[in-house]
This record gives C-alpha cells, sequence and structure tokens, in this order.
C-alpha cells in the first residue's frame, strides 16, 4: 500500500506545494496579528478570574447569578452598552429541544461532623469534615435538606448486591468509592441508609487517586426518585476511616443540610455583541463561548475560558474604538451559559438566534501550570462536519506554538505571547479533531451543524476538586488562548472572496499531509473495508473545499482546480476509483421539531423516554481503537451516529462513516441504536 517518498515529492513540486509549514501571516495582515498580541492581557484575563472562583457556580443559584453580574459589569465597564443578561426558566419541567430544564438548587446550610462518645454517654463534635460555606464540595450537588446522627458503614463501590451482604445498613451512613447517586438506589431506597460520605476519586488520568487530599465534586440526581443527601471527603480521610472501621471502632457522624430545589428558579446567561460593519453581513454571527458554572473554586475548569473570552472581547472593543482594527463584516457575539444545558436552552429557545449563527469559538480549561499536568489542545470539529474552520485553527495554533519556541529557544519574536506574571515556556499545543465534554459539542450537532473550535486543556489533575484554584492558573496561557480564539474569530468574521485563494492553499497542502496519514492508516485496516475508508477520506477532503462557500465565494475556475488537486492526489495513491460496497438499511432523517442530543447534562432524554431499555443498547458503551492503539469511547460513537442522520444516508452508510473515520464498529449496533430512536421520535423513517 505504500507509496515512495518521490512520488510525493514529485506531486508536491508539480502542484507547487511546499514541504515546509505554512505561515498564519499568509492568511492574516501581520500588523492585524501585531496588535491584537500586544494588546491581549494574561493580567487582566487573570484579575478577573480572582474574582469568578469566589462563587460556587451551579446552574440557576444565586451564587452563579453573582457570578454572571460580575461578568455582564466588566462587560459594560469594557463598553459593551448591549451586554445583558438572559433568564429562561429553570423549573424541572420546561423541555429546550432534548435538554429537561432542571430546578434551580440552592442551600442555605450544610455541615458533617464526626461525633466522639463521652464518659457520661453523650456524643459530642470533635472534628468537621463537611462545611458548604468553607468548601462547598464537600457538599454532593442536588443533595436536599436532610438531618441524621448515625453510624458509619463502609459498602465499598455500593452498586451490587454483594456490597451489602452481612452488612447492617438501615439507619446508618454508608461510606462508598461511587459517586453518590450510583448508591441511592440500592443503599438509601433499598437498605435504608440516612444519608451518603463519598470519596469518589478524580477523572482518570495518569495521576488518579495519587494526590489523596483532593475532595471530587459529587451528584445526585436533579430529578430524584429517592430524596436524600450526601457529603464528599477525601481519599486519604476515607483510607483514615476504612482503616478504623476495619480495627472495629465506632465510628459516627451527624450531618445536616438545608437545601431545596426550586422550581421557580432562573437560569442566567450573559451576552454581548460587536456588531458587524457590513450590511449584508451583520446578521451573521461569529460566537464565543465558554461555560461560566462549575464549583468553586473552578479556576481552570472553567473560570479559565470565560475570563479568556472576556479578555477577547475587551481586546476587540478597545481595537476598535481606538481605530487600530477595522470593525470586521460579521457579527461577534459572546456569551456565558451553564455548561451544555445552558446552550442548548439558548438555541432551543431563539431559532433565529441560531440560524445566524456561522461559527463558535469555544474555551473550556485553557490557562493550567505546571502543577496541573495540562496539555494544551487546539480541537477541530467532528468528523461528521468536515469543515475548513479546524484548518485555520490548526494554522493559527501552529503560528503560536512555532513564535513561542522561538522566543523560549533565546530568539527574537513579536509574538512570544508571554504575560509579565506568566511562563515563558513554549506552547507545544496538540492540533487535534473532536473531542467531546463541552459546548462545542452541541453547535457541531446534527440538529445545527455550526463548524467550531474547541481550545481545552487535558489532562488536568485537579479538575473538580478542591484544588483547581487560582494559583493553578498561568497568565501566560490565557493570553496565548484568547490570541488563537479572537484571531480565529476575527478571520471568519471578516473573511470574504478575496481570502478563497490562500485558504485553499492551506487546503491543499493539508490535504497532502493528510494523504499520507491515510496510507499508514490503512495498513491496519481490514482489506475489505480499505476502499471504503479511502473513499470516505477524500469525501471528507472535497467537502472542507465546499465548506468555503459558507464564507465565502470560491469561483469556479478556482473551485474546479481544488477538486481536482484532491483527485490528482487520490489517484496518486491508487485509490481514487476503487469500488465501495453498495449502500443499504434504512434511510433516517432528524425530526425537525426535536434539536438536541440523547444525553445533556444531568438529564438523558434517551433514558427518560426509553427507561430501562435504553440500557440494553450497545453502541453507547462501544469502544474501538485507533491507530495507535488507543480507545475511543466515551459516547463519541452514538454522538457521530445521530449526526451523520441527514435523510440520504442509509445505516450502512453511517456504519462505514463510523468505522472509516473512528474504528470498526459492528453494523447490528449501529441499526438498533438508531431504531431505538426512532420509536422515541427523534429519527423520522424515509425510506427502507
Amino acid at each position: 500500500m505504500k507509496i515512495q517518498l518521490s512520488a510525493f515529492l514529485t506531486f508536491a513540486a508539480v502542484v507547487g506545494i511546499a514541504p515546509a509549514q505554512a505561515e498564519l501571516r499568509t492568511l492574516m495582515d501581520e500588523e492585524t496579528l501585531h496588535v491584537i498580541a500586544q494588546e491581549v492581557s494574561g493580567e487582566a484575563a487573570k484579575r478577573n478570574l480572582d474574582t469568578v472562583t469566589l462563587y460556587h457556580r451551579t446552574r440557576a443559584s444565586r451564587q452563579f447569578r453573582q457570578s454572571a453580574e460580575h461578568i455582564r459589569d466588566q462587560l459594560r465597564a469594557y463598553g459593551f452598552r448591549d451586554a445583558r443578561i438572559l433568564e429562561y426558566a429553570a423549573d424541572g419541567e420546561t423541555m429546550f429541544g432534548t435538554q429537561k430544564s432542571r430546578p434551580a438548587w440552592d442551600v442555605e446550610f450544610a455541615e458533617l461532623w464526626e461525633l466522639k462518645e463521652t464518659g457520661d454517654g453523650i456524643w459530642q463534635r470533635i472534628r468537621k469534615l463537611g462545611d458548604w460555606d468553607a468548601v462547598p464540595l464537600t457538599l454532593a450537588q442536588d443533595s436536599l435538606s436532610g438531618e441524621a446522627t448515625a453510624d458509619l458503614v463502609d459498602i465499598g463501590a455500593g452498586t451490587t448486591p454483594s456490597d451489602y451482604e452481612g452488612k447492617d445498613i438501615a439507619g446508618k451512613f454508608v461510606l462508598t468509592s461511587s459517586q453518590p447517586n450510583a448508591v441511592v438506589a440500592r443503599a438509601i431506597a433499598e437498605h435504608g441508609a440516612v444519608g451518603i460520605i463519598s470519596y469518589a476519586p478524580n477523572q482518570r488520568s495518569a495521576w488518579w487517586k495519587e494526590d489523596d487530599r483532593l475532595i471530587r465534586w459529587g451528584h445526585l440526581s436533579s430529578f430524584p426518585d429517592t430524596e436524600t443527601f450526601a457529603f464528599m471527603i477525601s481519599l486519604g480521610e476515607a483510607r483514615d476511616l476504612q482503616q478504623r472501621l476495619n480495627n472495629g471502632e465506632e465510628i459516627r457522624f451527624h450531618g445536616k443540610v438545608d437545601a431545596s430545589h426550586n422550581k421557580r428558579g432562573k437560569y442566567s446567561l450573559v451576552t454581548a455583541t460587536i456588531q458587524g460593519a457590513d450590511r449584508d453581513l451583520r446578521d451573521e454571527e461569529i460566537v464565543f463561548t465558554c461555560h461560566l458554572d462549575h464549583p468553586r473554586p473552578g479556576a481552570n475548569d472553567n473560570a479559565s475560558g470565560c475570563v479568556s473570552i472576556l479578555e477577547a472581547a475587551r481586546t476587540m472593543k478597545k481595537l476598535i474604538d481606538e481605530e487600530r482594527i477595522a470593525r470586521p463584516k460579521r457579527t461577534m457575539r459572546f456569551i456565558w451559559p451553564a455548561e451544555i444545558e445552558g446552550t442548548l436552552i439558548y438555541l432551543n429557545a431563539d431559532p433565529k438566534a441560531a440560524a445566524r449563527i456561522k461559527a463558535n469559538i469555544h474555551m473550556d480549561m485553557v490557562g493550567g501550570n505546571e502543577k496541573t499536568k495540562a496539555v494544551f489542545r487546539v480541537s477541530g470539529g467532528p468528523e461528521s462536519l468536515p469543515h475548513f474552520i479546524s484548518d485555520l485553527s490548526h494554522e493559527v495554533g501552529a503560528f503560536v506554538n512555532a513564535q513561542s519556541e522561538i522566543y523560549a529557544s533565546g530568539g527574537e519574536t513579536p509574538f512570544h505571547l508571554t504575560a509579565p506574571e506568566g511562563d515563558k515556556a513554549a506552547q507545544l499545543a496538540l492540533m487535534e479533531g473532536i473531542d467531546l465534554g463541552s459546548d462545542h459539542q452541541i453547535f457541531n450537532e446534527g440538529s445545527w451543524r455550526i463548524p467550531g473550535i474547541y481550545l481545552h486543556d487535558w489532562p488536568d489533575r485537579y479538575i473538580h476538586t478542591n484544588y483547581d484554584g487560582a494559583a493553578n492558573i498561568d497568565p501566560t496561557k490565557l493570553k496565548r488562548a484568547a490570541f488563537i480564539g479572537l484571531t480565529t474569530g476575527l478571520y471568519l468574521a471578516d473573511m470574504d472572496d478575496g481570502d478563497t485563494a490562500a485558504m485553499a492553499a492551506l487546503l491543499r497542502r493539508n490535504a497532502f499531509a493528510r494523504a499520507g496519514a491515510l496510507e499508514e492508516r490503512l495498513e491496519s485496516i481490514a482489506a475489505k473495508d480499505r476502499a471504503m475508508v479511502a473513499a470516505i477520506h477524500w469525501q471528507r477532503e472535497h467537502a472542507k473545499i465546499d465548506s468555503m462557500s459558507d464564507f465565502a465565494m470560491l469561483g469556479d475556475e478556482a473551485r474546479t482546480a481544488a477538486h481536482d488537486f484532491v483527485g490528482q492526489l487520490a489517484g496518486l495513491l491508487g485509490n481514487a476509483s476503487q469500488a465501495t460496497s453498495p449502500s443499504s438499511g434504512i434511510v433516517y432523517a432528524r425530526n425537525p421539531d426535536l434539536k438536541g442530543p440523547m444525553s445533556a447534562f444531568g438529564y438523558s432524554y434517551i433514558s427518560d423516554k426509553l427507561g430501562s431499555d435504553a440500557g440494553s443498547l450497545a453502541l453507547p458503551n462501544f469502544s474501538g481503537t485507533n491507530a495507535d492503539g488507543g480507545v475511543i469511547g466515551g459516547g463519541i460513537f452514538t454522538y457521530e451516529a445521530l449526526n451523520l442522520v441527514d435523510g440520504t444516508r442509509t445505516t450502512s452508510d453511517i456504519r462505514d462513516w463510523l468505522t472509516a473515520t473512528l474504528s470498526p464498529v459492528p453494523q447490528q449496533m449501529v441499526d438498533d441504536y438508531l431504531a431505538a430512536l426512532e420509536s422515541i421520535y427523534v429519527l423520522l423513517r424515509v425510506a427502507d
């Protein structure tokens, strides 16, 4: 399958591709890049982060509102006269597409005390393990009012009947390694426990369970069948309690919670705009997003993304007001929703606003320093939505990588993008495809198919814990994230017919590089699937060329030349005309009256509608492997399967796309999943 390097180089010479990395300054004016780099401030972003991290920002809560008001007030101070807070029902009943509105959750008081018996039979408080006011993460989200004094029983994971055998659970607190909601049905409803104490570890990474001081964000249901409360403690604390229990010690706790669900609550979403200058294009929007919610302190996740787009907004507004940058042709909008559910609500609540969005620039965790073990990433869109914007964002990211490396190595460049209070190290960002887990996936989802980029850190050893603090945030990272996001967004806001030639050249160069990667991948693909994998690869390359028409017109001659290039490249590899297996199966279309993914935040549409039958579907839990042996899972197969439904593809076409772009997947899994979605009217059958 491999072709000779000389053939590649000969082809490159014929079509005029330089083997070296192209340069962002061939796409954007250097002076524009320079003034952005000069103005954007990591310190200004960090000062706002210091304020945001003071609030425990659960959706629709009082403290979320306080943080939203800070963002709004800063925008107004920066000159955004239209900065305002939009409100939506948080009542536990209203449906916004596939997202059920969750009731607001507010807490007045929560404490957990260990007790010790005195000589006269009285139990006294000796140690506080949970305190809402001091460390709100010690109370699991969606805990409801209750009070109990009870002994402690260790149930391990608490998710199987064997975890409870021979144990007296009724009237006791249970100690579990699982997330609280995973044990409610057995421990509370079935066995009569009075409360939960969880030491669920942090999200898996190489540092998983290494730092036993971490208190993990805990969750109970927003729509509980059984009302209860749960406290979260560290792994180190749990190990000490387990040792004492194993030694036969009686351990007693007193827990009290005053918390409630408020069905009259309101989601708050901050928004502001820089109006476009072109009368014909100003109704089109480039939308910058983050998510403002998450527990205190929540510095990297996600105060960092929120203050970085705030800094991008401040920078752009100031440069326009000072006439150092021309007002862009399209409108730039900045929004601060609650994660995933807030974005789903915004897009569903105002279809006209959703229709105006041309692209999304999303930031979620962009500030971690060396302590967090962060790897910064510039992620493009899903394989089901091939678009030139991915190539553009990777070009911007590669530019910052290269310029910061020059500076770190002792060279001179005006684009080192370091903050006086930040690091000077080179940015070694990874350029990657889709990575699920934040609001970008809602914009990309098949209901809207809005292209965009996702800037984020992964891993982060402190994510969702009490140690995700402001001290771990690097102002240089914030500055660079704001630069990458603003530069990408500004290019898109200004893109017109004059930009298509340079973008087509970038796509040619990248198609050439991707062709080499395809050749390597085909070596690991089953022989029966190779032609199909290659065919879908070239379909995606052609789609990237056509995607430019979302923003500007590529002339007929230039368009033909761009597509001819892809065809010639495919021919060079010898897989341009290989026949693929015939298409078969059912053709589905999306229900136009139901927009959104099947699982969102705190609510799963498919589980709600299918009940226990949802658990029998194999595709949601399917995992494959990539060419390097890495695991591909986490819901990407179901996400992409639904995205690929377009009223023309058959179920076998969808399976082929999943196999070609992710990993081989059984046809029956795809058929069963899509049939289940048809049964709950997410999909409509077009043809058999």
